[in-house]
């Protein structure tokens, strides 16, 4: 009985292989499709250096599907700026700072097409942009979205992507000042300054703009507070260089950076209300663990002069 049971399995499974002898991994699980990396999400961030003459940011393209590409894919790739128009309009309020497109003649694309090569599932379009010609205070997107390949369909949803162009350097990003602010002439009356301080890239690859205690920009502002900012240049020898952005009643300053710790020991005077002013302390760049934090909080202790 068993003989025969074991006869008849072997038999049906005999059958099947012969009806069908694809093996499943050696099928594709889903259709075979043509994407940009990150147009589900819409948008998509890149950096660009503006101590670079000229940086690089990519575009994505990838191919959907289970298994390896036979053959080398040719994608062709087209810039979409009314996707930009289109974000500003429905995601944007009217009293939001709306995003804009490159100028024409400081970007170029290197190649012409996407080629994803056999056996890859990515490929990248690369463009070269001149960031020193952005305005610091406007924000900047490119738009992109397919128009053809040689081989598979083009995704049907989520066919654009944004990319947000964000200027930064090596010493932008977020920042916490912790100091003191005193009146010239009564430096006993003193004012604790701690508060977080966006150090933003401008210029070139060596200076940020930091603002003097009011905030960055408040939703309906039409202009990032020009009275309140200073620009820190961080020299070869790593001494710093201060120098008022526009309006900020900046009169003396100095100080030095120290970039094993990436944290900033400043002093600069300046009038508010027709009162002289100095303000003295650290700007530290913000830190990742709670370990980081007690670090440099050691450090500040050991290092700050009370000679103000």
């Amino acid at each position: 009985m068993k003989k025969i049971a074991f006869f008849s399995i072997t038999l049906l499974l005999a059958c099947m292989a012969g009806c069908d002898n694809k093996i499943p991994m050696e099928e594709n699980l889903w259709p075979e499709t043509v994407y940009l990396v990150g147009a589900k999400d819409k948008i998509i961030n890149r950096d660009l250096n503006i101590g670079y003459e000229k940086d690089t940011i990519y575009a994505s393209v990838a191919i959907s599907g289970s298994l390896l590409t036979k053959e080398d894919i040719t994608v062709t790739i087209e810039e979409f700026p009314s996707g930009i128009e289109s974000y500003n309009q429905k995601e944007l309020g009217s009293d939001d700072i709306k995003y804009r497109t490159l100028t024409n003649g400081i970007y170029s694309f290197p190649q012409e097409n996407v080629v994803v090569k056999k056996g890859e599932t990515y490929g990248t379009y690369p463009v070269h942009i001149d960031p020193s010609t952005l305005h610091i205070d406007s924000l900047y997107m490119m738009a992109f979205k397919l128009s053809g390949t040689s081989r598979f369909e083009l995704a049907k949803e989520d066919t654009v992507v944004l990319i947000r162009l964000n200027l930064m350097n090596d010493y932008s990003g977020l920042y916490y000042m912790d100091g003191v602010i005193k009146p010239a002439d009564n430096p006993k009356d003193s004012v604790i300054y701690k508060s977080p301080r966006t150090l933003q890239a401008v210029v070139d690859g060596n200076t940020v703009r930091m603002y003097h205690q009011k905030n960055e920009w408040s939703k309906g502002a039409t202009d990032y507070r020009p009275d309140y900012c200073f620009n820190i240049t961080v020299n070869p020898d790593n001494s710093v260089t201060l120098k008022s952005w526009d309006k900020f009643n900046l009169v003396s300053g100095g100080g030095k950076y120290y970039p094993e710790m990436e944290v900033y020991d400043l002093w600069y005077t300046f009038k508010e209300d027709g009162m002289l002013k100095k303000t003295r302390g650290f700007v530290y760049k913000e830190r990742k663990n709670d370990d980081e934090v007690r670090k440099i909080n050691d450090w500040m202790e050991e290092n700050r002069k009370y000679d103000y």
